[in-house]
């Protein structure tokens, strides 16, 4: 191979032959050549490592979707079964609601509830009982139907907590009532005279009496026929030694004749508590328990109260 100005002559020896063939190149092509491969070949290469890295790259694409794809899968059955709790939750309300209807109904009382634009606004069947068939309508629809009814739930749990705090309150009267109803007899005996108009033991003449007469003999015990606060001890020369109690709720009973008192004024007496003894003081024919109710400043009748004798 000879070099020959700005060309580069091979000389070609065939075998078998005598004949010398020459070929004559440009000088710069092996260089040109060379630059070619040598790009060919740092492409490729590029090509290579651009392939691989676009596969790894593809591969923690991969993985990084497949995880958010089970998140996700986790998120939703986590979402299902809140929206299930929610489903019981008002099923529990619902149940509360009915009890505070009847509980209402017997205590003659309106509904709260009503009063306060709650009472039965619960969701619909496909809002809050079946929240699969929300599916179709999304996630994130589900997720703010959620929101919406949790929100509801807690308004109404706050309503029906006043509201059963109401009915305590009503019931909690209506014990103090009962406890303050003088139902018991407050002494054992003989009813001798009755509430109302009577022919005087003095007298003879038409007067009122104001209360019941019982026979009993002295000393026997006189009990409070309800609870009660004792308001005075006195003495009428009608009435000889008086004791009254108020019961609340405008009820007062007063006891006559009496031959001692065994509480005092501002104590507090229980239903069946001993509170005096039977007498003969003031002006009387014998022995026996003059007892009168008054309700709000007027006497009535106190066989409306007692419970009738075995």
């Amino acid at each position: 191979m000879n070099v020959l100005g700005k060309k580069i002559t091979i000389l070609l020896l065939p075998q078998g032959s005598r004949r010398i063939k020459r070929l004559s190149i440009p000088s710069s092509l092996p260089f040109f050549l060379t630059i070619i491969g040598l790009t060919l070949f740092l492409g490729l290469l590029a090509f290579t490592l651009y392939t691989c890295w676009q596969n790894s790259h593809l591969k923690g694409q991969a993985a990084e979707l497949k995880r958010l794809r089970e998140k996700a899968a986790q998120q939703n059955v986590q979402i299902y079964a809140f929206a299930d709790k929610i489903r019981l939750l008002e099923e529990e309300m619902n149940k509360l609601r009915h009890f505070d209807q009847k509980l209402r109904a017997m205590t003659n009382k309106g509904p709260l509830l009503q009063k306060a634009g709650l009472l039965g606004t619960g969701g619909s069947e496909s809002e809050v009982s079946g929240p699969k068939n929300r599916l179709q309508a999304g996630t994130e629809d589900l997720i703010r139907q959620m929101h919406r009814d949790v929100e509801r739930l807690l308004a109404e749990a706050s309503v029906q907590e006043l509201s059963q705090q109401e009915l305590a309150k009503i019931l909690e009267d209506s014990k103090s009532i009962m406890a303050s109803a003088p139902t018991v007899w407050p002494v054992s005996g003989s009813l001798t005279s009755g509430f109302g108009y009577r022919s005087s033991p003095f007298t003879g003449r038409a007067e009122f009496h104001r209360g019941i007469d019982i026979v009993a003999p002295v000393g026997a015990p006189i009990k409070a026929p309800a609870e009660g606060i004792v308001l005075s001890i006195e003495w009428s020369s009608g009435y000889g030694w008086i004791l009254s109690i108020n019961h609340g709720y405008g009820v007062v009973t007063r006891y006559a004749h009496l031959a001692q008192a065994y509480v005092e004024p501002g104590q507090r007496v229980r239903r069946g508590q001993r509170i005096a003894a039977v007498g003969r003081s003031g002006r009387t024919t014998g022995a026996h328990l003059h007892y009168e109710i008054i309700l709000n400043g007027i006497p009535i009748n106190p066989m409306r109260f007692l419970a009738a004798k075995d």
